[in-house]
């Protein structure tokens, strides 16, 4: 099975989201929603403007323990900044598998030892008549030769997208 990376993608998701930091007033609205489970932390960081409306919670959950707190929005930033990172990112289909929800972070992680984000992102900046919108699941490595051991381990074939674009009906690149 061959894996299609996504270091690019990673690259200009990360540029539009440093933008909609930078410079907030110019989006008519937007929903940004990434998780960062690592181990065994959940780091969630959450944006939302909507009808004038802005709003916004970052967390951090011991997925061991379940105790949870807030943190800091530049605190929760710079731990998605640097799986952002990061050498070299897969992404997921979207097959669960059937597994639970324990299951599931646990063999996306290979039992922990590589951090996973989702992210989902829809904005649409004033002026513009089309919003735009992401969805997607990506395993953070250091590099290539890292993802090929990603992958003997994960060995599960039609859980890693093989082809680019991808677009389906849970995940998918920009639209």
């Amino acid at each position: 099975m061959t894996a299609a990376f996504f270091r690019d993608y990673v690259i200009d998701l990360k540029a539009r989201i440093d933008d909609l930091h930078a410079d907030t007033d110019s989006y008519q609205t937007y929903e940004l929603t990434m998780e960062l489970l690592a181990k065994k932390m959940l780091v969630s960081y959450s944006m939302k403007k909507a009808k004038g409306q802005a709003d916004s919670l970052f967390y951090r959950r011991d997925t061991t323990s379940g105790e949870g707190r807030q943190m800091e929005q530049q605190t929760a930033y710079g731990v998605f900044s640097g799986f952002f990172g990061l050498g070299e990112f897969l992404a997921f289909t979207g097959k669960t598998e059937g597994l639970d929800e324990k299951q599931f972070a646990e063999m996306l992680t290979a039992n922990w030892e590589y951090p996973v984000c989702a992210v989902h992102f829809a904005y649409r900046r004033k002026g513009q008549t089309k919003a735009m919108s992401t969805r997607m699941h990506f395993v953070g490595l250091n590099g290539e030769g890292d993802a090929s051991v990603y992958m003997q381990k994960l060995a599960r074939p039609g859980v890693i997208v093989e082809q680019r674009p991808f677009s389906s009906n849970l995940l998918w690149e920009w639209k």
